[in-house]
């Protein structure tokens, strides 16, 4: 499927995606925002830098979302489309 070139998000875009998905909870940190993964309390980071690195944001989709916690890219990008 297509997949979107991640390079114009901003860390709103991707809370905005993650509450649409449901079952995460987030937690202010420095100079990251933690993302907690509820059901197993896996945590990933994203940096408040806006735009967002587009390589940092595809290992955190793909290392993470996909493959940590098992989502489908279509899931995400469902709604994560920057």
């Amino acid at each position: 499927g297509a997949r979107p070139k991640l390079a114009n998000c901003s860390p709103n875009d991707v809370f905005n995606a993650l509450k649409k998905i449901g079952g995460f909870a987030f937690d202010a940190g420095g100079k990251h925002d933690v993302v907690v993964y509820i059901k197993t309390g896996k945590k990933s980071t994203i940096p408040r830098t806006s735009p967002i690195d587009r390589y940092l944001l595809k290992d955190f989709v793909d290392d993470y979302l996909v493959k940590e916690l098992g989502y489908a890219p279509e899931e995400i990008y469902k709604y994560l489309w920057c």
